[in-house]
């Protein structure tokens, strides 16, 4: 397999870059951490993650078998593909410039949106406000419930189309990425 082609980094080595856990972890810490980050700092960052508990209460155990891996594994890979910049000197490990290339391929703010909450806290808001239409609260006394049914079904067709073009919009970004020759 081709880890470059043109000079980028080939589909089918940015899929198996990502396909590890642990990879993307350590894609990701870097990537929100501006400048080099210790080695060992990293693997117990992937250690406490892992065994869901803090770096403090990881056991030595714990903190060495990720540690062991993450520099006989992962960051040879990763500086294969030239994602990463180590320095086994110093023990300081840090995202190249290269690393932008696989940017599309992350997971962003976007895409963790909880959506769900928001369907349901416009669904609770809503019942809230028929509610208040039904009761005749002084400020809504003169819409009708028919009216109020109308808002209600305004305000998820806005939200929906909001959310559809948004996901429409990650779509063809996906859409538009290079699928490699096959033959």
């Amino acid at each position: 397999m081709s880890e470059t082609e043109g000079g980028e980094l080939t589909q089918d080595t940015v899929f198996e870059i990502l396909s590890n856990s642990r990879r993307r972890f350590m894609l990701s810490y870097l990537n929100e951490h501006d400048g080099p980050v210790d080695l060992m700092e990293l693997a117990n960052e992937i250690a406490a993650w892992e065994n869901e508990t803090t770096v403090d209460e990881l056991t030595d155990k714990q903190s060495k078998r990720v540690y062991v891996s993450v520099y006989q594994t992962h960051v040879p890979k990763l500086e294969a593909t030239g994602l990463i910049d180590y320095d086994s000197d110093s023990g300081l490990i840090e995202l190249s410039e290269r690393a932008s290339e696989i940017d599309r391929y992350m997971p962003d703010e976007e895409s963790e949106r909880p959506w769900h909450r928001y369907y349901v806290g416009l669904a609770i808001a809503s019942a809230v406000f028929y509610g208040a239409v039904a009761l005749g609260v002084p400020v809504l006394e003169q819409l009708t419930t028919a009216g109020a049914g109308v808002v209600v079904v305004v305000a998820f067709a806005v939200l929906s189309g909001y959310h559809y073009f948004k996901r429409d919009k990650k779509a063809s970004i996906v859409e538009e990425m290079p699928v490699e020759d096959r033959s």
